[in-house]
């Protein structure tokens, strides 16, 4: 049986049209999901998979992350679509806290490429959309 802290690492490609990867480094406990785009040289955190409770972290800063447009804030389609091992996304900002199903941004989000960028396919959530899933810090010691 694997230590908790011995991690196994996997990379694959994370569409069928371009060279993004996807990188899995994974234990007993954890899962950590990095991606790296074909464009750019580093790869970026996509989130931190419990596996006890079958939800992926993800940390935003708003000033970088939210797409002013739309006032909203996108989540990788393929990641979305192609997982099993996570039902909610627990998303956070500097100034929120959110607890979102995997299924509600699959039915409500709005795809947007950004192709000519080099970025992944992603579904978009308003923080209109997102306020319904809020998580006060008095609900959660875990924010």
């Amino acid at each position: 049986m694997k230590k908790a802290t011995e991690f196994t690492v996997r990379t694959f490609f994370a569409d069928k049209t371009s060279k993004n990867y996807l990188t899995i480094k994974e234990n007993n406990k954890i899962i950590i999901l990095r991606l790296k785009l074909e464009a750019h040289t580093k790869q970026r955190l996509i989130g931190t998979v419990t596996k006890s409770t079958r939800t992926i972290e993800m940390r935003r800063k708003r000033d970088i992350h939210l797409f002013r447009k739309g006032n909203a804030y996108g989540f990788n389609d393929f990641v979305l679509r192609n997982q099993t091992t996570f039902d909610l996304v627990r998303l956070n900002d500097e100034t929120t806290n959110w607890v979102i199903p995997v299924k509600y941004i699959l039915e409500n989000g709005t795809y947007l490429e950004f192709s000519k960028v080099g970025f992944e396919l992603q579904r978009f959530l308003s923080l209109e959309q997102l306020e319904i899933f809020r998580i006060l810090p008095e609900e959660n010691r875990r924010f």
